[in-house]
């Protein structure tokens, strides 16, 4: 355990350590509206690496459910486990060094296992991501359309829809020309307007805006039930960040896709999601609606992350608010020394 707490000596001063887990203020049906059984229920889920000085825990038993068509936002600081935890449920952990413990992971009312895992990733229908870095994540040497075609072929294989262009999937192999056609419906359906062009273009001739889009398509197209999206917007600018999450949740709203939110950006998960899961050292330590998450937060962490979002008030300071600087103001003052009777006689 005391691997996940490694800013302990910057950041302990609020107590971080405790591992105690803040429950939401409301149940999940209240802050979204949703009931019914949940599509993903994640309980006691803990990933460690395997390294030479020993077992580094980076997620800690965490639970948690997500309901159908719910929006959730996984926020924290890096290195707090929400990526890990985001490969870890898609199946993509199959490092050697690693070891998955979960007491339950059902999805879709399916029980699924990362415990055992093959060599190479293995597709879970209906399960989708998208990865932080468009340029590095896809392939460099093949052609946005061939990328595309592959995925609806897959999603056709497993009975997964996608929808437009041509029908859907059922379960059968779809023809050349069906495939071209929910290629070129899934671009236009994420603003590519020419897309011949994109289909013919490898990831390094479209601009970063265009690769996020093209891998939204990517990740869509299949038509997923769930969509884990890991900072999809970290290599944007302010401008195109809020464009690539307007545009990935209109389409998972219009298909009914829940949606887990990986992010830096607080306010930005606020804005776009049902409710707020904040990490630290591994930990879900507190849940809350967005929409209410800066009036109802009570972990110091979470109100520290708050207190260092970019402000107008903030423009005014010297130095922006830090986590460490928030830590040093809420750290308790040190008792006072009490001069001994020796020393006022002295004086």
């Amino acid at each position: 355990m005391a691997q996940t707490r490694r800013h302990a000596d910057d950041l302990g001063r609020w107590a971080l350590t405790t591992g105690i887990v803040i429950d939401e203020a409301e149940p999940r049906s209240a802050v979204s509206g949703l009931t019914g059984r949940p599509i993903l229920t994640v309980e006691g889920m803990t990933v460690r690496y395997g390294t030479s000085h020993g077992d580094v825990t980076a997620v800690d038993d965490v639970s948690f459910t997500l309901g159908h068509g719910e929006r959730v936002a996984l926020v924290g600081e890096s290195g707090s486990g929400k990526t890990t935890l985001g490969l870890a449920l898609a199946g993509f952990l199959t490092q050697d060094n690693v070891r998955i413990e979960h007491s339950r992971l059902d999805f879709d009312g399916a029980a699924l296992s990362r415990v055992a895992r093959s060599r190479l990733p293995e597709r879970t229908p209906g399960l989708s991501m998208i990865f932080q870095d468009a340029m590095t994540t896809l392939d460099p040497v093949w052609p946005i359309g061939g990328q595309l075609r592959a995925v609806i072929r897959a999603a056709a294989r497993t009975g997964g829809g996608g929808g437009g262009g041509g029908g859907g999937g059922g379960g059968g192999r779809p023809k050349r020309a069906e495939v071209r056609d929910r290629a070129r419906y899934w671009l236009d359906k994420v603003g590519l307007r020419d897309t011949e062009r994109v289909l013919r273009a490898r990831p390094y001739e479209l601009s970063g805006g265009m690769r996020q889009r093209a891998m939204i398509a990517i990740a869509l197209c299949g038509g997923p039930k769930l969509l884990i999206a890991d900072e999809p917007t970290s290599a944007l600018d302010a401008s195109l960040a809020r464009e690539a999450m307007e545009t990935m949740l209109a389409l998972t709203r219009e298909s009914g896709t829940s949606v887990l939110v990986i992010s830096h950006d607080i306010l930005l998960a606020q804005e776009y999601t049902d409710r707020t899961f904040v990490m630290y050292g591994g930990r879900i330590v507190e849940q809350r609606s967005s929409a209410r998450l800066v009036d109802t937060a009570t972990h110091p962490y979470t109100v520290a992350l708050l207190r260092c979002v970019p402000t107008l008030e903030s423009a005014e300071l010297d130095e922006l608010p830090t986590l460490a600087s928030v830590a040093a103001e809420t750290r308790p003052a040190a008792p006072a020394e009490v001069p001994s009777a020796r020393t006022e006689g002295q004086d």
